[in-house]
């Protein structure tokens, strides 16, 4: 059996001030790397043969504090969607700007494309051929993946059976962990959620 170690990254400003990143390339803030090293710890104990990383700073630098002395190998595909003109706002500076957009977005992220963003249907195409061939791979070993709150939450909208009209409500925190098991020839199958 395939075991995936999914990991959301640590804090960075852009998080804590609730703005919305995606390609933007901010590094972990002081508790970014502080939530990275206590998380380390509780990983210790896995038996980790690879580790994958969005190639953004903030993935890289969580899965460097993780697992030191690995060869760490960075996806451009593990990234975080791109949200377009909303990178870099919060949520107050999106509504007093773009209110209809947003509204409209959050109904049906799927089928509404974000100005100067990515079409949702490529992203979602990107994670999960990505995924598929980190699993093919690493049969039968357990991996780890750092990577965003945007392919998080697709992974496990597709393992939970939930449509994308449920993307929202998935729920991953900076620097928490999920457990997915791949059994041969079975449907994945989500051992823990959110974990910090």
């Amino acid at each position: 059996m395939t075991r995936l170690l999914l990991i959301r990254h640590g804090e960075t400003d852009y998080n804590s001030n609730r703005r919305y990143c995606g390609f933007s390339n901010p590094s972990l803030n002081a508790f970014g790397i502080s939530q990275a090293r206590s998380l380390a710890k509780q990983l210790k104990d896995f038996d980790v043969v690879a580790a994958y990383s969005s190639d953004l700073l903030r993935a890289v630098q969580t899965t460097e504090f993780l697992f030191p002395g690995y060869q760490i190998k960075t996806m451009l595909d593990f990234r975080e969607l791109n949200f377009g003109i909303f990178e870099g706002l919060n949520y107050s500076e999106i509504m007093e700007r773009y209110p209809r957009l947003y509204q409209d977005w959050i109904r049906d992220p799927s089928n509404v494309l974000l100005p100067n963003g990515e079409e949702f249907g490529e992203f979602r195409k990107r994670v999960s051929s990505a995924l598929s061939s980190i699993i093919s791979l690493n049969r039968n070993k357990t991996i780890a993946l750092v990577t965003h709150s945007g392919p998080i939450k697709l992974i496990l909208c597709e393992v939970l059976g939930y449509g994308l009209e449920r993307f929202w409500e998935v729920n991953h925190e900076n620097a928490a962990f999920s457990i997915i098991d791949y059994p041969e020839g079975c449907t994945p199958i989500a051992i823990r959620i959110n974990e910090s």
